[in-house]
This record gives structure tokens, sequence and C-alpha cells, in this order.
């Protein structure tokens, strides 16, 4: 007999019990569905007015009552797929720097004065170091063509303004102006614009900024918290398959077979392992394809998949040690279920599985209570690694803490673990 056929006989009595399919896998996503639901409805977003889809660009005009100035914010929010928010100088320099927005753009006080003087005059993006690159250049795109537009135009009626000079210098000759001279007079200007444009786009970077926090919407903050939530739970599977074998003398039998103490132990935890890997990819693909669906926003998968893969197992194997933790508490069927409740639905509570941590964290009692869980390090680790961009070496305390809980449950439980 070896760990394979453990899983198998195991996995031939999970698939047959329904109610454990529907623990792990169907309850879970009813989770997600509800509490995003909920999210959305109390953000406003469930009414019958239209949600504004359009991506905001924040504006710091200290040029407002300059007419060019104007005429750029007007080019920019009629720009496809992009609008305008205008903020003050003060409140967008906070923001940023503490990574409410990603990026405004800067319109100098003297930029319509410059303009109307045919000197140039530089715009300035100011970005986030921890903004997205991509969506920084898309921006840039959008503002630098707004800003060829308006310095084209500017260079075009200038043009034609020192031809009507030129004109009115000699009032005599009627044919200073010919087709041919026209076209070279507007192709020279085309020529400088893209040359020597008017309006050039910089970009700084704050002076001083907060490490990068979550831009995540509350519909899809449920889904790490919901995965890790049940995940958790199914610590319950490994502790009544050992409880459950243990009271029918299985246990005992299988003493007799030339296995030792560690490969007998491993071989209950390693099915409801694997199983809970599955449900894992199960919700992440549930969440990542449903919330779409629903106009409920995209879940966001990280810049880094083995991350993403190193923390799930880490998860998993966090779960499973639990397991037999739990079996060694119990002394009734009823006592694994009851502990199994008790035990981690708080603990799922106070890690941040039902009710985002970032509320929990302000009391400072609950943000102690919360480093004693491994849920809140793990629903954590997720977050850094799906919204934050971060990868194993940015989370590797979160790791070694969840690491460290598996070891010690597995260590307690299998020094209590009793065979008969």
């Amino acid at each position: 007999m070896n760990i394979w056929n453990f899983i198998k006989k195991d996995w031939a009595v999970f698939f047959r019990d329904r109610g454990a399919m529907l623990w792990l896998f169907i309850l879970p996503v009813v989770f997600i569905v509800i509490f995003s639901g909920l999210a959305r409805m109390s953000l406003g977003s469930g009414g019958g007015e239209e949600e504004e889809t359009r991506s905001p660009i924040r504006v710091v005009n200290l040029d407002p009552e300059g007419e060019m100035a104007q005429d750029l914010v007007t080019r920019l929010d009629t720009a496809k797929g992009f609008r305008v928010e205008l903020y003050q100088a003060e409140d967008a320099e906070d923001a940023i720097t503490h990574y409410k927005i990603n990026r405004y753009l800067l319109i100098p006080e003297d930029f319509s004065a410059k303009l109307s003087q045919g000197e140039h005059v530089n715009l300035t993006l100011v970005v986030h170091p921890n903004a997205d690159t991509t969506a920084t250049q898309t921006l840039r795109d959008v503002i630098s063509g707004a800003a060829d537009d308006l310095s084209l135009e500017l260079q075009i009626l200038d043009g034609i303004r020192q031809m009507g000079e030129m004109q009115a210098d000699n009032p005599e000759v009627q044919n200073t102006f010919t087709t041919e001279r026209v076209e070279a007079q507007a192709k020279a200007q085309f020529e400088s614009s893209r040359t020597q444009p008017l309006v050039a786009v910089r970009e700084r970077t704050p002076d001083a900024v907060e490490e990068k926090k979550a831009q995540i919407d509350l519909s899809y903050t449920f889904v790490p918290g919901i995965c890790v939530l049940f995940v958790f739970l199914s610590s319950t599977a490994v502790a009544r398959s050992l409880f459950d074998e243990r009271k029918s003398g299985t246990l005992r039998r299988l003493m007799s077979a030339p296995l030792n103490r560690a490969t007998l132990m491993a071989g209950k935890m390693v099915p409801v392992f694997l199983l809970t890997l599955i449900q894992i990819v199960v919700i992440f693909a549930v969440g990542a394809t449903i919330l779409p669906l629903l106009g409920w926003g995209r879940l966001p998968m990280g810049e880094n998949p083995f991350a993403w893969a190193v923390t799930s197992i880490l998860i998993a194997l966090c779960s499973t040690c639990l397991g037999v933790l739990i079996s060694t508490l119990a002394k009734t069927e009823g006592q694994v279920s009851g502990i199994s409740n008790a035990l981690l639905w708080v603990a799922g509570f106070l890690g941040g599985a039902i009710f985002p941590a970032v509320f929990l964290q302000q009391i400072p009692v609950m943000n102690i209570a919360m480093k004693l869980v491994p849920q809140s390090w793990a629903i954590t680790a997720y977050y850094d690694v799906l919204t934050r961009g971060k990868g194993l070496a940015d989370i590797w305390l979160n790791l070694l803490v969840i690491t460290g809980f598996s070891v010690v449950f597995f260590a307690i439980g299998v020094r209590r673990f009793k065979f008969e």
C-alpha cells in the first residue's frame, strides 16, 4: 500500500458525498456572488443610473481662466474612453502621495499666456512610482494627442495670421498668395508642429510617496477572502476523515501494514491537500469569469503567477495540517464540526475573510488579534500578489509565517494523535 492508494480510496469516498462537493466548490461561489452583489449595491452601482465607464484623467488646472487651458481640458474630456476629473493642486498631491490616485496632469498657470505668444510650454504628468506603466503610457498618448492637435491648430492659425500680415504689407499685390504658396506654408507649419510642438508632455514623480496600497473594487476583494475562508474550512474534511477511520478501527488495522507513522499521516493528508488545491483553482477561475460577466469588475491576477501558485500551495498545506490538529482535539464526531466551526469562522472573521481587513486594522486590539491567525497572513499574501503586483521576494514574510503555522499544527497534531 502506498500514498496513491490512500488518494484513490479517499477521493472515491469524497466524490460520492454530494454534501462535500457542495461545501468545497458550490458554496464558495455562492458566497462570492452574494457578497459581491451586496458590495456593489452598497456602493450605489446597483441602481438605475448608468454607470460611468470612461477612465478618469485627473487634471490640476493652474490656468483656469485661460482660454487655451480650458480648450485642452475640453479636448481631454471628449477623448474616446476618457473623462476629466478636476483637482486642486494640494488635493491631487495628497491623493497621489497616499496612492489614492495613480497619476495626474498639471497644467501650468502661464499655459495660455505662453501659447498666445507662440512660446513653447510643458505639461507635467505626475506619476506614482508604483503606477502601471502601460496605463501611464496610454494616458500619456491621449494627452500628447490632444496637446499635438492644439499645437497644430495654433501653429496653422499663426501661419495664416502671418500670411495676412504679409498681405496687408502689400495691399497693391493681388496675387501674393498662390495655391502653391499656401500649400507650402501649411506644410511648413505641419513640419514645425511635428518637430517642435508648442506643447510638450514631461513626467515626474511626487516628492514623497507612501507604500503602495491596493486599488481594488469591493466586489472582488471577496474572492481571495472567501477562498481563504473555505480553504481553511476544508481542514474539517481531514479531521473528520481521521476521526472516522480511527473510530472504525481502520487506522489500527493499517498499523499492521509496512508503513511508518509519517506515511500514514501523509496518506490521509494528501488527498484533501490536492482537493484543496483544486478548490482554489476553481474559486479563482469562477471569480475571474463570473464577475466580469456580471459587470462587477475584473479580478486582477497579478504580474507573478508563480508567486500566486506558491502562496496557494502553502495555504492548502496549512489548512491540511490544521485538520490533523483538529482531529486530535475532538473526542466525538459532533466536536469535530463544533470545534471547526467555532475556530475557523472566528479565525476567518479576524483574518479579513468576511469583513475587509482594512477596516479591522483601525481597531488596535483587532489589529493584534489578526496577526495570531494564519488566515490574515494568507489573505494579505494574496492581495499583495494579485493587486499590488508583488512577487515572492516581497511576500516572503507572509509565506514564512504561514509555513510556521503549518509546522506547528502538524507537529502538535502528530504528537497528540492516537491511532486508537
